[in-house]
């Protein structure tokens, strides 16, 4: 098995620095950023609205290569 690349050993460590500064406790860490959301509402997105693309255009099709005769 290969070893993890520097950024998924340091996304780990975080989250567990993270996750103890909060007590392992999961319902505390969602406190705090209820409280944050709170503090600065302009900044929360409330409703995401996913808008496709067009479609692209589809393919003309290929008239077939005429035959020479000869």
């Amino acid at each position: 098995m290969s070893a993890d690349s520097p950024i998924v050993e340091e996304v780990r460590q975080r989250a567990g620095e993270l996750s103890a500064q909060y007590g392992h406790d999961l319902r505390k860490y969602v406190e705090h950023l209820r409280e944050i959301e709170a503090r600065h509402r302009a900044r929360v997105v409330d409703q995401v609205t996913v808008i496709r693309a067009a479609p692209a255009p589809a393919e003309s099709p290929r008239e077939p290569r005429s035959r020479k005769t000869g």
